[in-house]
């Protein structure tokens, strides 16, 4: 088997695929052109005739237009190339969120003489530019304007619907344009957004395994060994991040589309995301159910990162046994359950529900069976916990590269910490670290744990 783990973005890509250890064959299936360095903006026409594209639909906000949509059109206008334009209605100081009514912008002025979906922007844009691909059955070319976001080659956008945040199963785009010239001239907060969303990737390939020996799902050693190589490049040259360093910056952009590819290979988020992700996710939610808006995502999985780390050394200190887990699972109150989700989640609480009851997460015999299994195996968990790295040590990259690291910092109080963390396992359908605890009957503890670190 060829290890592909050391090998460079635009060769993970190659049609063939690689086949693997893990028993799977690995495709980025759609995925043919990935451009990232300095000036790699004026090779567009080339990478869209390469592609057979005659007319893009341009889409973008007015923020990414003053930051390359300009530029994007004087390029295509120069090579002869017709093309037409969507700016998403919105104020400069204001995001745009990936909902229904920013995807009602799009389709209403879709041109439908366009062949293909061009994307200019960074982690909204391309979720939204994903799913009108998708819908459409147009290609999908991406113009990256920030290294935020390890979405750009994935084949899932995360969307907001009826208030409640999503991953969907969209399309790879066909070709990904990464300018560093354009991309370190990103907002700074934006920068510490994609090492934020990196940094998450140490807890989440822990979190993992993890599930692996619990839920018996599939893992791949060598997908995983792909984003562990990006990790290291990228903490290596974490430092030059808050000097806009071409070649740190550079890093993270292609350490992001790793990220994606990995996913690509795995048809699941699991190399990149967990709890750490999560802690993200439910503050979306939770501030979206008030009307109002949180820091990046990224910035947010950062902070989630450290939180997650605090857990794991935590965790080193336990010994669960069946005693403890049958007590929980006979104390647990299911409407008391619900009025919680309730009370975190309000309006978009109903869809956490209905989740619960197709999914049944909280019934007491699946509980007390994946608590014998985590028993059982506690040793080579705890091994795994033994791999994250220190506090310490990722709170120091975060600080050298002038990132936030507390939820303080944010504007996340330490009840929205502590909510996050007992609804994470609610949210959606992953096995995340938070899941675990709760199954061992150890979610209060830790909570009471955490809020005494805050």
């Amino acid at each position: 088997m060829e290890n592909f783990s050391l090998l460079p973005a635009s060769t993970l890509i190659r049609p063939e695929g690689f086949e693997c250890d893990c028993g799977r064959k690995h495709i980025a299936s759609g995925l043919k052109s990935i451009s990232v360095g300095s000036g790699v903006i004026n090779a567009v026409p080339e990478v869209l005739t390469s592609l057979g594209i005659k007319k893009p639909f341009i889409v973008t906000d007015c923020n990414e237009y003053e930051a390359a949509g300009k530029r994007a059109e004087a390029i295509l206008k120069a090579a002869g190339i017709p093309y037409s334009l969507h700016v998403i209605p919105g104020e400069p100081e204001k995001r745009i969120t990936p909902s229904e009514f920013a995807m009602g912008s799009i389709a209403l002025n879709l041109d439908v003489s366009c062949d293909a979906i061009l994307c200019v922007g960074s982690g909204v844009m391309n979720d939204l530019c994903k799913t009108i691909a998708n819908l459409t059955g147009k290609p999908l070319a991406v113009i990256a304007t920030a290294p935020s976001m390890d979405g750009y080659a994935s084949d899932v956008a995360s969307m907001v619907v009826n208030n409640i945040k999503l991953t969907l199963k969209e399309v790879i785009p066909a070709a990904l344009v990464c300018d560093v010239d354009i991309m370190s001239q990103a907002p700074m907060h934006m920068l510490h957004a994609g090492l934020g969303d990196m940094i998450g990737k140490f807890s989440a390939l822990c979190e993992w395994k993890i599930a692996t020996i619990i839920k018996g799902e599939y893992y791949c050693a060598e997908t995983a060994a792909l984003v562990r190589e990006s990790l290291r490049r990228i903490t290596e040259g974490s430092n030059g991040v808050k000097d806009r360093n071409p070649e740190s910056i550079k890093s993270i952009a292609e350490g992001l589309i790793l990220s994606g590819i990995a996913m690509a290979y795995v048809g699941h988020s699991r190399p990149a995301s967990g709890l750490e992700h999560y802690f993200s996710h439910c503050w979306e939610m939770m501030y979206l159910a008030k009307g109002e808006e949180c820091d990046l995502h990224g910035i947010q999985v950062g902070v989630g990162t450290l939180l997650v780390l605090k857990i794991y050394e935590y965790i080193k200190t336990l010994k669960p046994d069946m005693e403890r887990v049958k007590a929980a699972a006979d104390s647990f109150d299911p409407d008391a359950w619900e009025a919680n989700i309730r009370r975190v989640f309000v309006d978009t609480a109903d869809g956490i529900i209905a989740m619960e009851k197709k999914l049944g997460k909280n019934e007491g015999a699946a509980r007390m069976a994946r608590a014998a299994k985590i028993i059982e195996n506690w040793d080579e968990i705890l091994k795994i916990a033994e791999e994250a790295p220190s506090f310490v040590e990722i709170e120091s990259i975060m600080k050298n590269a002038g990132m936030p690291t507390t939820p303080e910092e944010i504007g996340i109080s330490k009840k929205e910490v502590i909510d996050a963390f007992v609804c994470s396992r609610d949210v959606r359908d992953k096995y995340l670290l938070s899941s675990m605890l709760w199954d061992i009957g150890y979610m209060d503890d830790v909570a009471k744990f955490l809020e005494s670190t805050l």
